[in-house]
């Protein structure tokens, strides 16, 4: 749909993506895995727990499977294409199991349930020597690490890095989903739920929504009155 095109097209090193659930952006990313690896790129999958990366290996199987001479490694959960390139998808519950060869591109799936070390001493580092990409891709949970990359990229703060970008897609965007259905959900389920997870809002601990906020992450003691 219209979201998931403007992410593809863009052509920015480092997005990062809030998103509502349903909204479409594992099988977006499982796309964008599986057409650089034709292309002969060497890609990994990350996801927080085993259970979670098991998600994305199917969306990129499911996709993988229309094309042939692919080998597909279910024990390693490695795809081999023909061209050479190569996708991995990995768990970032042992970290040390995310050192090692450089990569092209870098999906970080549920990113805010990702511990941060797994991106700055492990992840980050592969991508380096190839000049790699990544997509860190999540729903909201509360103001962690995954919020303060996010910022990085926000076009409404002074502070946006270039080779960040960010967006927020809320559920309803998705033009697949029955808008009847977020309205049932906004009904029945309580304000908070509805703002994190169908809503794509970073929460503060109070429950209120977090806007301008990259002089407030980044305060000094001097700042505070």
């Amino acid at each position: 749909h219209a979201g998931q095109l403007e992410v593809v097209r863009d052509p920015t090193r480092f997005k990062v993506l809030t998103c509502g659930r349903r909204w479409g952006k594992t099988r977006m990313c499982a796309a964008i895995c599986v057409h650089e690896a034709l292309d002969g790129k060497r890609c990994w999958w990350v996801a927080p727990s085993y259970g979670v990366a098991v998600i994305g290996w199917r969306e990129i199987t499911n996709l993988a499977s229309q094309i042939p001479g692919v080998t597909v490694r279910g024990g390693d959960k490695l795809l081999i294409f023909p061209g050479g390139g190569t996708i991995q998808v990995r768990s970032a519950a042992g970290q040390t199991g995310l050192r090692g060869e450089g990569l092209d591109l870098v999906i970080i799936d549920e990113c805010a349930f990702v511990r941060e070390k797994a991106w700055t001493e492990a992840i980050r580092p592969t991508l380096s020597d190839r000049k790699g990409r990544a997509l860190l891709i999540s729903t909201p949970n509360g103001r962690n690490w995954f919020w303060k990359v996010w910022l990085r990229g926000n076009p409404d703060e002074q502070e946006k890095d270039a080779d960040w970008r960010s967006w927020r897609f809320p559920t309803v965007s998705n033009p697949y989903i029955d808008p009847a259905e977020v309205a049932e959900a906004k009904r029945n389920l309580p304000e908070r739920s509805f703002q994190q997870e169908y809503e794509a809002q970073f929460l503060d601990d109070a429950g209120s929504v977090f806007r301008k906020v990259m002089a407030s992450a980044t305060a000094t003691e001097r700042d505070i009155p």
